[in-house]
């Protein structure tokens, strides 16, 4: 990824997420924002960011907020998928940067809620909401 902005931090560096990526976790002035750069290999037979690009891309941020809340409720605690729903609303172009963001909507215990949006700049490209179980690190 060129020009990574100062503090941010690559995430899910190893597995499927290594292989998508990279994507970059930091910080801007609106909050906690993740990053990742569209390549020739993310991209489907029409030339637009592949739609399961798009759902990897979005299982990545919603995952790793998951897993940051999970861990702030309790040391040791982890974040797995239940659901995952995804809306695509436009599509992404090589060389765009792809800006993720997402938020807790409704945590309890031992699961949590979260909604999400991919976007290049102002251009929403998906919109998704995913629930996810949270693993007590003593279960």
């Amino acid at each position: 990824m060129s020009d990574v902005p100062p503090g941010f931090t690559p995430v899910q560096t190893k597995g499927f997420g290594g292989f998508a990526g990279p994507v970059f976790r930091g910080h801007d002035a609106t909050g906690e924002v993740f990053l990742f750069d569209i390549a020739a290999q993310h991209l489907n037979g029409g030339d637009r960011l592949h739609g399961g690009m798009m759902m990897t891309l979005a299982s990545i941020v919603m995952g790793e907020v998951a897993k940051s809340a999970a861990e702030k409720s309790e040391a040791g605690a982890d974040a797995r998928p239940l659901s995952l729903n995804c809306d695509f609303v436009s599509a992404g172009e090589k060389d765009d940067r792809v800006e993720g963001r997402a938020e807790i909507t409704r945590a309890t215990r031992s699961v949590l809620f979260i909604s999400g949006e991919l976007r290049v700049g102002g251009r929403i490209l998906m919109s998704a909401t995913g629930v996810y179980a949270v693993k007590r690190a003593d279960a």
